[in-house]
């Protein structure tokens, strides 16, 4: 999902979740959720495992993976994992997951829960809520999409907010989609080079499918001043099952 979080996480996406909410729009399943239950997995190698524009692998490779089972109700759970620069004594993040998806006005809504932990290590797991509405504009595929953490002793006390808006558009017939999109985060994570102003991170990329696995190759920048937040190319393949 990540990335869902991915993949698998911005101020408008909020707004328009919480107009969403208060309509009294008939709500139905997504198609994903039409079998009464539906299990996938995924499992992906990326060149660097940059969230929301930071490397949380010390800018090396990172192997990632995780499953979702999905309810005809739009109900699902799942669960995420991936390498990453150790974090006390865990080199591995596994992120739990549970939320409802549905269709309303065209558009997809996703919203949810998810809990951070790092096996092996105490005292570093933290949670927060997020939402996303997705919708077709032409060829144009858009995402917008906030995360919320609430305030946490393991995030220092405070809290967290991240915006985000993603966007592809297929390129004709080559085969090939243009991916991009841009981030806000202010609060626990907002300020990673302690400078005083808030983290923007935005990528530009291709993606493509070929060899039976997909493909995407990315520019990722971040206006935060070291070395996990600088410009990068990040090669990611990936494969759903």
């Amino acid at each position: 999902m990540k990335h869902l979080i991915s993949s698998r996480y911005r101020a408008y996406g909020l707004a328009a979740l919480l107009a969403a909410s208060a309509s009294p729009l008939a709500l139905a399943p997504s198609a994903q959720a039409q079998e009464a239950i539906t299990i996938e997995a995924n499992v992906a190698l990326v060149s660097d495992y940059r969230f929301r524009g930071i490397s949380l692998s010390d800018r090396d490779p990172a192997i990632q993976g995780g499953f979702d089972i999905s309810f005809a109700n739009g109900f699902y759970v799942g669960t995420w994992a991936s390498s990453i620069e150790p974090v006390g004594n865990s080199e591995l993040e596994l992120d739990l997951y549970a939320g409802f998806a549905f269709e309303a006005a065209g558009a997809e809504f996703d919203v949810g829960a998810l809990v951070y932990t790092y096996p092996g290590e105490s005292d570093v797991h933290y949670w927060e809520f997020y939402g996303s509405v997705a919708f077709t504009t032409g060829a144009l595929e858009s995402t917008f999409g906030v995360a919320y953490a609430p305030e946490q002793d393991n995030i220092g006390g405070d809290d967290n907010l991240y915006l985000y808006y993603d966007a592809s558009y297929p390129l004709g017939d080559s085969g090939l989609s243009l991916i991009g999109g841009i981030g806000y985060e202010t609060g626990a994570f907002g300020d990673p080079d302690g400078d005083g102003d808030d983290k923007w991170n935005w990528s530009l990329g291709l993606a493509w499918s070929a060899l039976g696995v997909d493909w995407s190759l990315a520019y990722i920048d971040t206006t935060e001043s070291l070395s996990e937040g600088n410009s990068t190319a990040v090669l990611t393949i990936s494969k759903a099952f």
